[in-house]
């Protein structure tokens, strides 16, 4: 008898219980894409802005990113990650009990390579250019085996350029509707940010398939920013001091260092899988900042030295094995400890005087713990199952020069329950649903009573403070869906989900006693989160046999949410994108390749509290892009990204019985080049 099989006929989105998207490493690799912003603009459900990454159209931390199932280091950047280390992504829309329930909006893991499965050495060249910005990207890779020893090197480098510009006003109008203040401002800035990194990975085949793994991730960054503000005042004072130029000069270096042990074992009839990392950061940081007035009479000095070290170190692990007929149960546990040691170096007042230097310091420490089970219950060869707990518990404490010792502790715990239904007769139709409990818990700079103070504060340039009394939002959530695989690489799905959010949390400005005013968050009340998520997306060949290979695809996220505790209407969560919709075409041929996305995103009005009011503008992106393989060994890709050329607009309101302050800005963008080329050895 021979029985014949394909990791092919395999299909994670298609056949795993818990609901997920997998972006394998030949999917990762069929477009020629540079950085991991470019793959997930293709992932169904994923809305990219920039270099943050968002789920259900949801920005502030909702979306959960993980590196290898676990929150990257401090100093950790996805732009410097090749795609060539990456084994796979996973788009995780439902929360499951084996990764942190931190996820609201979803969770997004990167699992990099382990084993080497053959001989690798290429250097990839990238840059880019733009009005606003020039890159140069340049990264190597060196890998091989030899018995049951492999290993993995990868160098990066690179430097960024940026020069920018923007222009705006701020204008106060009366309850009679009279513009009694009106300022105009311009404002540039250019940087300078040069970084180096070098990731080595080894793994050691053990017997009964054990393995052994170390890695580590060494890099170094030098950046250097300024910042020019030009202010003219046509109507009113705006400030007790209305400065007329500020400029601002920052400048800073930092070194980064992680280290991972994993051992993967055979134990009592099941695996085991455990992990131990350690990661150590350390800054320096110089501001100089000088605010002038029109007639030069009164010049302010703003200074500050600061240094930063931080300590992480952290273990998990996962034990699973089968111990009744169709059941995967799995275990596991989480630690994590961070210490930060922040010195900072104060000087303000104005020149001509001799302003007292002010030394601060703070040192807070944040400790997560976790444990979980789940089983994965295969009822029918047709109907399975999922159910798993999680519970989550994070302390932080923080101690600073002039504040009082605060410590905060919270936990959760999680269950979640998921099942899958595919329709008899291999129809390719199948029924998801999922019943989760997920949280976002505040992070260290909202608990600490750290307060950082604007230079020239006003309703727009506030400062910012913490609250140790914040407690983790909490949402209990459902998730339903369709999906049709109705041909190889064909697949039309429409979802839909809700989560209602307890204890959410608000950034809100309040004025003090003392005239300034101030961000500080909140917990304030409960907020509704709803979605409509709809993909198609399949070759060509899946309706026209005889059809060139174009892949083509389509998605749709409309989402809806609201705020309890602010007056309507349009009192949506803050950052969130009502609508956004995809439309792309790829083409594989032979030697050349190439393809184009149109992203739109929505706008409309946002009211963040009864005072405060924002607007979200619609935006329109037009990429495009083309591969070319001169040979097997050496390619080319070079891209267009905002071809449309459109500029990114905003615009605040808060308004108060004695009127309404309003600011508006623009900042010029245009359409970016960029060119990359690997060469193999």
């Amino acid at each position: 008898m021979e029985i014949r099989g394909s990791a092919e006929d395999y299909d994670p989105r298609r056949d795993d219980t818990a609901s997920k998207t997998v972006i394998g490493n030949a999917e990762i690799m069929k477009y020629g894409d540079t950085n991991i912003f470019d793959i997930l603009k293709r992932a169904p459900g994923v809305t990219v802005i920039g270099n943050s990454i968002r789920m259900r159209g949801l920005g502030g931390n909702y979306t959960q990113i993980l590196v290898n199932g676990e929150r990257p280091p401090p100093g950790f950047s996805l732009d410097n990650l090749p795609p060539e280390q990456i084994e796979r992504i996973e788009v995780i829309r439902a929360g499951t009990a084996e990764h942190s329930m931190q996820a609201i909006a979803g969770t997004i893991n990167i699992v990099l390579k382990k084993v080497v499965a053959k001989a690798q050495r290429d250097v990839r060249i990238n840059t880019s250019y733009s009005d606003q910005q020039r890159n140069l990207f340049v990264a190597g890779t060196l890998a091989d085996r030899a018995g049951n020893l492999s290993w993995f090197a990868n160098p990066v480098m690179g430097r960024f350029l940026m020069d920018s510009a923007g222009e705006g006003l701020d204008r106060f109008i009366d309850p009679a509707g009279q513009v009694t203040k009106l300022r105009d401002y311009t404002r540039a800035s250019t940087g300078d940010n040069t970084f180096v990194g070098f990731s080595p990975r080894l793994n050691w085949k053990l017997p009964d398939d054990g393995q052994l793994n170390a890695s580590a991730f060494i890099s170094g960054n030098r950046n250097e920013f300024n910042n020019a503000s030009a202010y003219v005042y046509r109507t009113g004072s705006f400030n007790r001091i209305d400065y007329a130029d500020v400029t601002t000069q920052n400048a800073g270096r930092s070194r980064n260092a992680q280290g991972e042990l994993n051992w993967v074992t055979k134990l009592a009839g099941g695996k085991l899988d455990a992990k131990l990392s350690a990661s150590s950061r350390s800054s320096t940081q110089t501001m100089r900042s000088r605010s002038v007035t029109a007639d030069r009479a009164i010049r302010y000095r703003n200074d500050s030295d600061t240094e930063e070290d931080s300590t992480t170190w952290s273990t998990t692990g996962k034990y699973t094995r089968t111990l009744f007929e169709g059941h995967a149960l799995a275990t596991g546990w989480e630690y994590n400890r961070q210490r930060n040691d922040d010195d900072v170096l104060r000087i303000q007042g104005r020149l001509g005087s001799e302003p007292a230097p002010v030394r601060e310091r703070f040192e807070p420490v944040v400790a997560r713990y976790a444990a979980y089970a789940q089983d994965e219950w295969n009822v029918t060869k047709d109907w399975s199952m999922y159910f798993g707990a999680r519970w989550e518990a994070i302390r932080t404490d923080s101690v600073g020069t002039g504040l009082p010792s605060t410590r905060s502790k919270s936990h959760v715990l999680s269950p979640v329950a998921q099942t899958l239904f595919k329709f008899p007769d291999k129809s390719g139709r199948q029924l998801r649903a999922a019943l989760t409990r997920t949280y976002k818990a505040p992070n260290l700079q909202q608990l600490t009573g750290r307060r950082f103070y604007a230079e020239e504060n006003s309703l727009f340039t506030p400062d910012g403070g913490g609250n140790p009394d914040l407690q983790p939002e909490l949402a209990n959530g459902i998730d339903l869906t369709y999906e049709h695989f109705w041909a190889p690489g064909a697949v039309f799905s429409v979802g839909t989900s809700q989560r209602r959010i307890r204890d959410y949390i608000r950034t809100l400005l309040r004025q003090e006693a003392d005239g300034r005013w101030i961000w500080r968050p909140v917990n304030s009340g409960n907020a509704t989160v709803r979605t409509l998520d709809v993909e198609l997306k399949f070759p060509l060949k899946a309706v026209m046999k005889e059809a060139p290979g174009i892949d083509l695809r389509a998605g749709l996220n409309r989402n809806w949410s609201k705020v309890d505790g602010v007056p309507g209407p349009d009192n949506r969560l803050d950052e969130q994108i009502p609508l956004t919709a995809t439309l792309g075409i790829d083409y594989k041929g032979g030697a050349h390749s190439g393809g184009a996305s149109l992203a739109y995103r929505g706008g409309g009005p946002l009211r963040v509290s009864a005072e405060q009011y924002r607007r979200q503008f619609l935006r329109r992106d037009l990429e495009a892009y083309w591969l070319w393989k001169f040979t097997p060994q050496y390619q080319l890709r070079v891209t267009a990204s905002n071809i449309l050329g459109e500029d990114s607009h905003e615009y605040q309101r808060y308004v108060t019985a004695a009127g309404a302050e309003e600011n508006v800005g623009r900042r010029p963008e245009s359409a970016r080049i960029s060119a990359n080329l690997e060469l193999k050895f």
